[in-house]
C-alpha cells in the first residue's frame, strides 16, 4: 500500500512540473512574451540582449521546497512582408527553453 502511495505523488509532482514543459515545447516559434506569463505568470527576471533577443526566467513552486527555474530565450523573427506597402512586419517569439531547479536561497546566502 504504501509503495502505492508513493508512487501516486511521484506521478502528481511529475505533473505538476512537467505540465509548462510540454506548453513551452509546443509555443517554439509560436508563442510572444506575451502569451507567456498567461501560463506561467510573471518572469522574475528579463534581459534584452544586444543581439535582439530576450531571455526570461519564469520560477514555478509548486510544492514547497520543489522549485523549477523555466529560462526562455525569445528571438525577433521576419513574419510577413507587405508588397503594396514595402513593410516587413518582425514579432518576438520564443526561440528555444530549458530548465533547471532553483537555487537555494540557503547556498545564495552562503555565496
Amino acid at each position: 500500500m504504501k509503495q502505492v502511495i508513493v508512487f501516486v505523488v511521484i506521478g502528481v509532482v511529475l505533473v505538476l512540473y512537467a505540465t509548462p514543459a510540454f506548453y513551452l515545447r509546443n509555443g517554439v516559434k509560436k508563442n510572444t512574451p506575451e502569451d507567456v506569463p498567461k501560463y506561467l505568470g510573471t518572469p522574475s527576471q528579463s534581459t534584452d540582449n544586444s543581439d535582439g533577443t530576450t531571455v526570461s526566467i519564469y520560477k514555478v513552486e509548486k510544492i514547497k521546497p520543489l522549485c523549477v527555474e523555466y529560462v526562455l530565450t525569445f528571438k525577433d523573427v521576419l513574419t510577413d512582408e507587405d508588397a503594396s506597402q514595402e513593410t516587413i512586419s518582425v514579432k518576438r517569439v520564443l526561440n528555444k527553453w530549458t530548465w533547471r531547479w532553483c537555487h537555494s536561497e540557503k547556498t545564495e546566502k552562503k555565496s
